[in-house]
């Protein structure tokens, strides 16, 4: 059962990794592109200072940059699970762990070492990057739920969702749906987290809830990750609105972005890859 789903976590697992670089792309060429386009920056959901719309793209991209070299990391080192009954490797003695080590390979696993059905840091690290990776999603998806309002008009999605009720909305539908698979994220994480107290050789109870649960963590993940890669892919930035807003507060805010301008070219400049 371990390995198969180490098999799966790997296969689902690297579909991410594929999306993040997509989304981190995605979020590079805006910062490109945008580097100098003045934007107000917002703390506490107010107006702070001017930043650059390429300043804010950056950000996106380095948590997601971030957060794909993480998971990918976790995902090349998913060890084989080879430990019999109790995890002694009795019935292959004295062979079991170079059995061990020709199955990983056959599988193209890690080596496991030892036999850890019950020592459970590998899930809990899968857990942790597949939950960072989400929340690495969310951040710039709730970003364009914001900017995309009526009031703000800052950005808006190439393909948007329409209103059944309301013709002139134009709902960012993508990244809606995809803050909506990372909010599950981080629950079903704490359930793989609380799961890595095992007892003994084998456990009762918490070994079974982190089947469906990884499961459904590698489902969430990649849904916000697929989806941020249509919103983000297709973002249409609108300068006009950005500056007809950043006017709104300009006497109190003071001006200059030059210090941002030399951030976006700090982070694309350092991306990994």
């Amino acid at each position: 059962m371990d390995t198969a789903l180490m098999l799966l976590a790997r296969r689902a697992g690297h579909r991410i990794v594929t999306d993040l670089t997509a989304c981190a792309d995605a979020a590079a060429a805006l910062a490109a592109a945008h580097r100098d386009t003045p934007c107000a920056a917002r703390t506490l959901g107010q107006q702070a200072l001017p930043t650059t719309f390429g300043l804010v793209a950056a950000t996106w991209c380095t948590g997601l940059d971030r957060a794909r070299t993480g998971l990918d990391r976790v995902l090349d080192a998913l060890p084989v699970s080879y430990g019999g009954a109790a995890g002694t490797l009795a019935a292959v003695h004295p062979h079991g762990p170079a059995v061990a080590d020709a199955l990983a390979a056959r599988l193209g696993l890690a080596p496991q070492g030892v036999p850890w059905h019950t020592e459970r840091s590998r899930v809990g690290e899968l857990a942790g990057a597949l939950g960072v990776a989400a929340g690495a999603c969310a951040k710039p998806a709730g970003d364009v739920v914001l900017l995309s309002a009526t009031e703000l008009g800052e950005v808006s999605e190439s393909a948007p969702g329409d209103s059944s009720s309301m013709p002139h909305k134009r709902n960012p539908a993508a990244a809606v749906t995809a803050r909506g698979a990372a909010k599950r994220a981080p629950g079903l994480v704490a359930t793989l987290l609380a799961g890595a107290e095992q007892e003994f050789q084998r456990a009762a109870g918490a070994w079974h809830a982190e089947w469906e649960t990884l499961v459904a963590l590698l489902r969430v993940t990649a849904g916000a990750a697929a989806r941020l890669r249509v919103s983000l892919e297709g973002l249409q930035v609108h300068p006009g609105a950005m500056g007809r807003n950043l006017a709104l507060a300009a006497g109190a805010q003071g001006s200059g972005t030059g210090h941002a301008t030399d951030l976006v070219d700090t982070v694309l400049a350092g991306r990994p890859g």
